[in-house]
């Protein structure tokens, strides 16, 4: 990176670099699985985690820009010493539990005020790392290699990014991983508070000196062109927009697959190392070919069946998702400045990626009822790849060279291309589509199919209704699966004895456990979308149509189970595990122990957890053998006559419960022990989705 004998001199700006970045991506998966089963395990939660970090990143840049800009250097080392004292002092980040949200909150106005209050300042501080300590050692060492810092710091981003499902999340409890980021920071603070003093040290030497700081031995920099601070904005616009959108797609639309986001996040860092290090291996056209190859592979794909092959969807996203990134970042890169102008380089940089985060994260979810920004997106890259292909000129002297002169005579075309594949990659959904909707939880669709009616989340089936028997239990509710044996079972016996049901049914789909109410019985059904409360009430009967009485709560399960401190339920109905988005908080000790409180001496608690990626089962059978519970395990078989899909509950009740050997259940075997149950224990301080995910999917 430098020569030789300034290598030891950078070392400490080194050490600074990376430490910084990997506290910057590492703080980012601590926080999240904090909050995120606070607002119902949405994907949103990691969309709107990397809206705000981004956000704050480029605070972080601007206040390294003005520092370095208008603060004097004698002055710039305390006012950022002082500043790390701060955020030192605002330790530790993890939020209370009286941070809960309650009631109908706007999740993502109370999430962006969770973290500011809780990560905002030391993240601040993290953000203004890399440009601020770069143009430090650029002021020591007038050297355009301080730039490779950037791809040391993306290093540092990456090593974390990986590091936190493997090694953090299996090894440490979450106040374990908040104390142990809390005390890296400390030693960061400590790095960079000393590199901070020893430059206004520096400083102050000099102007003993009598010597003035700026550069007078070399020529002023060239003001760079408006040409070229327009790409430092808009092309990482793009790229952040293609990280979001395609990471939204993959994880929504193609495999609910736990960590799936990971990849994506991955080759974006993984463009910005190999640009900034290794920029000679950024070739423009090839990476360009490749591109508008994956573009013209995804637009056959959708207008194929092989729309079903999902494997390959993914691959083509991945592959154009590193493409893009490449082409942004690789020319970003080319377009740097001098290394007195870096702060103002790396604030447009970061005001890109803030631009294209608030255009998915915000923006998109207001005027858009899909994921669109896909496809505009894939429409945009089509036409900078192939302006690039147009335009390029390879010269021996540089890395590439452009004429303009022909992109600007193309540009008609250019845009017609933009149309066309706007038009051939937009993504109208399935076939039937009555109403569509877009919010914080994600996309969320009713499809009229032949004689019924299904809600489609993604490419999973919240319910669906049959039009000639709109009474009858469909999907995985039918009458063979775990819940409906426990509803007729439970149901008999209460009304044998002249009572009716209570039930709670945590997670609502389109309301197909109403079918199974009688009169005297009542049903209080807990959702966190609102949509998807007035999608079952607007396009399904269940809930008009059933013979109990109906109770809709909107809000998280376990908060506002724990706000009803005198129901006393028959059965409790787990519905909130269908994909990788499982709310860990309602499978640990502390939920079960909640749910027993709630209910009565024969009380039931049944789980769905059907699930092709996550082996839920083992988690379940110990948490109810360390609650004292006897547990089984009931799969049932799809029948297309029926409208009903294989499926998995969990059976949860007491040793010596007579639902064990209740009509209903036969043939079921007898409850296992709960001491034959070996699977992980979950609490609300350590849980571990990784350790469950399953290697072959079914």
């Amino acid at each position: 990176m430098f020569a030789s004998p300034r290598r030891l001199q950078a070392l400490p700006f080194v050490a600074a670099t990376l430490l910084g970045a990997f506290l910057v991506f590492q703080v980012q998966p601590v926080i999240s699985k904090t909050v995120l089963p606070w607002f119902g395990g949405s994907p949103a939660v990691w969309t709107t985690c990397m809206l705000f970090f981004q956000l704050l990143l480029f605070g972080g840049y601007l206040y390294a820009h003005l520092l370095v800009q208008h603060v004097p250097r004698r002055l710039q080392g305390i006012v950022h010493a002082g500043l790390l004292i701060a955020a030192v002092l605002s330790l530790p980040i993890q939020p209370a539990e009286s941070w809960k949200p309650r009631g109908e909150v706007m999740p993502v106005p109370y999430l962006l005020m969770l973290l500011t209050v809780h990560v905002g300042l030391p993240y601040f501080v993290l953000a203004s790392t890399g440009p601020l300590v770069q143009a430090w050692l650029a002021r020591r060492q007038r050297d355009p290699g301080v730039y490779r810092l950037y791809a040391y710091s993306n290093i540092g981003s990456l090593t974390a990014l990986v590091s936190y499902p493997i090694l953090v999340e299996p090894l440490l409890p979450v106040g374990g991983q908040s104390l142990l980021w809390s005390l890296l920071f400390c030693g960061f603070a400590l790095v960079q508070g000393l590199l901070a003093l020893w430059f206004a040290g520096a400083a102050a030497g000099v102007d003993s000196a009598g010597t003035q700081h700026k550069p007078q031995t070399t020529a002023p920099a060239v003001r760079p062109s408006r040409y070229r601070r327009v790409c430092w904005l808009l092309l990482p616009a793009l790229a952040s927009v293609g990280l979001l959108a395609v990471t939204n797609h993959l994880c929504q639309d193609v495999a609910v697959i736990p960590f799936l986001w990971v990849l994506p996040l991955s080759l974006y860092l993984l463009s910005f190392i190999i640009c900034f290090d290794r920029p000679r291996w950024y070739r423009p056209r090839p990476w360009a070919a490749l591109l508008l190859a994956c573009v013209a592979g995804l637009i056959v794909l959708a207008a194929t069946p092989l729309s079903h092959w999902i494997v390959l969807d993914a691959a083509l996203h991945v592959t154009a998702l590193m493409a893009l990134c490449m082409l942004c970042h690789g020319e970003v890169s080319r377009l740097k400045p001098s290394p007195s102008r870096l702060t103002q380089y790396y604030l447009m940089l970061s005001a890109g990626g803030a631009l294209g985060g608030l255009s998915v994260g915000l923006l998109c979810p207001l005027v858009l009822t899909s994921y669109a920004e896909r496809s505009i997106c894939l429409a945009l890259a089509a036409a900078v790849a192939t302006a690039i292909c147009i335009g390029y000129r390879p010269r021996r002297t540089r890395l590439a060279d452009y004429d303009l002169r022909r992109v600007r005579a193309m540009r008609g075309g250019l845009l017609a291309m933009v149309l066309i594949v706007l038009y051939a990659a937009s993504d109208a959904g399935p076939a039937g589509v009555a109403a569509s909707s877009r919010n914080f939880f994600g996309v969320l669709r009713v499809v009229q199919m032949d004689d019924c009616v299904a809600m489609m989340h993604g490419r999973t089936m919240h319910g669906l209704q049959v039009s000639a028997a709109p009474s009858q239990p469909t999907t995985y509710y039918g009458r063979e699966s775990g819940i409906g044996r426990v509803l007729m079972a439970c149901g008999r016996s209460s009304h044998d004895n002249g009572e009716g049901l209570r039930v709670a049914g945590v997670g609502l789909g389109c309301g197909t456990l109403a079918s199974y109410g009688r009169p005297g019985d009542r049903f209080d059904f807990i959702e966190i979308n609102p949509d998807v409360i007035r999608m079952s009430k607007d396009h399904f009967s269940f809930l008009a149509d059933s013979q109990a009485e109906i109770n809709l709560l909107l809000g998280d399960g376990r908060l506002l189970l724990e706000e009803q401190a005198e129901a006393s339920y028959d059965v409790i109905a787990l519905d909130a595990f269908s994909s990788d988005s499982v709310p860990a908080h309602l499978l640990t000790r502390e939920a079960f122990a909640l749910y027993r409180s709630r209910l009565g001496d024969r009380g039931v608690l049944v789980v769905h957890v059907t699930n092709r990626h996550l082996n839920l089962p083992p988690v379940v059978h110990r948490l109810a053998a360390d609650a004292g519970w006897s547990s089984a395990l009931v799969s049932s078989q799809g029948d297309m006559d029926q409208h009903t899909l294989a499926a998995q509950w969990m059976v949860i009740a007491k040793a010596d419960h007579p639902l064990w050997s209740s009509p209903e259940l036969e043939p079921w075997p007898t409850a296992p022990a709960p001491q034959r149950r070996q699977g992980p224990l979950w609490t609300d301080d350590y849980h571990d989705l990784l350790s469950i995910v399953r290697l072959r999917s079914r």
